[in-house]
């Protein structure tokens, strides 16, 4: 239910993906009053444009632009987490030792290494707190409608190609729609090829491109591979004995064929907004007035995270030329 005066809200880091996340509240009715934090001044600058843009932000809702968590109001009611994935998980312990926040919404990856995000979890369930991660991808309307042909018990393939979008940062989403699809509780690894090659990311940091192989307890098969020399849009492909898809986001097409058709290849309507700007929106709703939403929670979020992380870490140790305990992802 609404605060007798409204929410607050807290966004941490307000850069190209912050600033959609603020989009997304501002048009929310029961939001009294968000705190915006970035020590930089271009961040800042960025989000008043983006907020600018919005012809549906709610008149009402007031905004402090704050370059230090330490000037930011106690008590809010959602805070959302958008800084970079180093020191993600600190700042989670901090927002909540500081402030009192007990609802999260965090970026991801949570982290650069299973260690720190595997301690974060500790936090969390020390503190009885709700955490969810954007890896939206399994709320899609699409995925939703395809998971209800699927049967529990059966094992899946699933396989994902697509150009030079990093198996770090995008393959977390890729895994953790596998995860949704397969129910599983861990993914075991089973292989990997990647190009010895960096890949530097517009915030500066670091990617590989490259396959990697993954199966679950009940026989599933997981297969990403992105190229390293070109950008096109990724194919998702889910078969079981009975179902299979394909689709591709960028394009918002879909397939499907089942074995009651005769395999026979059909078009499937792709549908909603996949925009952080717009899906937040719902995300940040559900949270402030049920106390859930679609996210997986940290906990889920942690098949993923394990099998991404645990994977990549000794290849980013091998092309860097040195020992690290982490992937200096962003």
């Amino acid at each position: 239910m609404p605060e007798p005066d409204g929410f607050r809200i807290l966004l941490v880091g307000c850069g190209e993906i912050g600033s959609r996340h603020l989009q997304a509240v501002a048009t929310l009715p029961d939001v009294q009053e968000v705190d915006v934090v970035d020590p930089r001044p271009d961040a800042l600058a960025m989000g008043r444009r983006r907020l600018a843009e919005m012809p549906d932000r709610q008149p009402s809702t007031t905004y402090r632009w704050l370059s230090s968590l330490e000037a930011a109001s106690p008590g809010g009611q959602l805070c959302i987490v958008a800084t970079r994935a180093e020191g993600r998980c600190e700042l989670t312990r901090q927002v909540t030792e500081q402030l009192g926040y007990t609802a999260f919404l965090l970026e991801k990856p949570v982290g650069q290494s299973v260690r720190e995000c595997e301690s974060l979890l500790d936090f969390v369930r020390s503190r009885g707190l709700s955490v969810w991660v954007n890896c939206k991808t399994r709320a899609y309307p699409f995925h939703k409608r395809v998971k209800q042909f699927l049967d529990p018990a059966e094992p899946i393939l699933f396989t994902v190609v697509g150009g030079n979008h990093g198996l770090a940062n995008n393959g977390i989403h890729s895994v953790d729609l596998f995860a949704f699809y397969d129910g599983a509780n861990s993914i075991e690894r089973a292989g990997s090829h990647l190009d010895p090659v960096l890949h530097r990311t517009k915030r500066g940091l670091l990617d590989v491109s490259g396959t990697l192989l993954g199966y679950t307890e009940k026989g599933s098969h997981l297969t990403i591979s992105y190229a390293n020399n070109h950008g096109q849009s990724e194919q998702i492909v889910v078969t079981t004995c009975r179902y299979r898809c394909i689709v591709d986001h960028m394009q918002r097409w879909a397939v499907e064929s089942d074995a009651g058709s005769g395999w026979s290849w059909r078009p499937v309507p792709f549908e909603g907004n996949l925009l952080i700007s717009e899906m937040t929106k719902a995300f940040a709703r559900d949270v402030l007035t049920r106390g859930c939403c679609e996210l997986p929670t940290l906990e889920e979020s942690m098949v993923a995270h394990r099998f991404i992380l645990g994977e990549l870490q000794p290849h980013f140790s091998r092309l860097l030329e040195r020992a690290i305990e982490l992937c200096p992802v962003t």
